[in-house]
C-alpha cells in the first residue's frame, strides 16, 4: 500500500504499536473486549487507514472502540464470555456494517465467505494495489495457523506465534521471497507485524466447506 499502515501513540507521541492491540483494552471499561475484540480492531484499524487517518492516539483509538461497542449491533452481547470460555466474537457483517456507516469514505464492505478461495489470493492483491487493507478472518475447527516474523539479517522467517478464530489485516502480498515460502502475507495483528504463509493457510482451511465461508476476507470496493 502507499501509505505506512496505522501508528498507534502514547500520550508521549510516542509510537506503540502498527494497529491496535486489543489486550490494551484490559486495563480499561472495554475489558470484556480484550480477548474477542480482534474483529473490532480490525474494522476500525481498516477505517482510520482508508479516511487516511494513519497515525491515532491511544486515547482516541479508545473512544472509536466505544462508539463501535454502542453503535454496531450485538457487540457485547457476542463479545461476552459465557462460563468463563464459550462466545461468539465480532461477526462479519458487523464488521461490513461498521465500514458501510462510515461518511467519511465512499467504500462498500462486504463478506466473501460464499466464493471460498478460488479468486482470494488475487481479490486481495487487487484490494492492496488500490490501497486498502485486507481484514482477513482465520478460522478452523481445533486447528491453528503459523504467524512468521521476519528476520532482516538472515533473510529468513521464524515461526513466533498461531492463532485460530482470529482476525487480521493484510497490508502486502510478498511472493518468491524465500525458498521455502513462496507467497507470504503481511499482516498487522495485536499491534505488531507478522507474516502467513499462504499455502500453509491453504491447508490449514483445507477442504472444510464451513472455514471456506468462515475463513475469509472482507471485500471493500468504491461506490463513486
Amino acid at each position: 500500500m502507499a501509505r505506512e499502515y496505522i501508528q498507534i501513540k502514547d500520550d508521549n507521541g510516542k509510537i506503540i504499536g502498527c494497529g491496535f492491540n486489543q489486550s490494551w483494552l484490559n486495563n480499561t471499561d472495554l475489558k470484556g473486549l480484550s480477548n474477542q475484540g480482534c474483529g473490532m480492531i480490525s474494522a476500525i484499524d481498516c477505517g482510520l487507514y482508508l479516511a487516511n487517518n494513519t497515525s491515532i492516539s491511544m486515547h482516541d483509538y479508545l473512544q472509536l472502540c466505544h462508539q463501535f461497542s454502542t453503535t454496531i449491533v450485538f457487540t457485547k452481547l457476542f463479545t461476552r464470555e459465557f462460563f468463563g470460555t464459550i462466545s461468539i466474537g465480532i461477526l462479519p457483517f458487523q464488521i461490513c456494517r461498521y465500514i458501510n456507516s462510515m461518511d467519511s469514505i465512499q467504500m462498500k464492505a462486504k463478506w466473501n465467505g460464499i466464493h471460498g478461495h478460488k479468486n482470494m489470493l488475487s481479490t486481495m492483491e487487487e484490494m492492496l494495489s488500490n490501497n486498502i487493507p485486507v481484514i482477513w478472518g482465520l478460522y478452523r475447527y481445533n486447528r491453528r495457523i503459523t504467524l512468521y516474523s521476519y528476520d532482516s539479517i538472515n533473510d529468513t522467517y521464524k515461526a513466533t506465534a498461531s492463532t485460530n478464530s482470529h482476525y487480521v489485516n493484510a497490508i502486502a502480498i510478498i511472493h518468491n521471497d524465500t525458498p521455502i515460502h513462496n507467497t507470504m502475507i503481511k499482516v498487522s495483528s495485536w499491534g505488531q507485524i507478522f507474516y502467513i504463509d499462504y499455502d500453509e493457510y491453504l491447508a490449514y482451511v483445507g477442504n472444510s466447506i464451513i472455514s471456506k465461508f468462515c475463513s475469509n476476507i472482507v471485500v471493500i470496493d468504491s461506490i463513486c
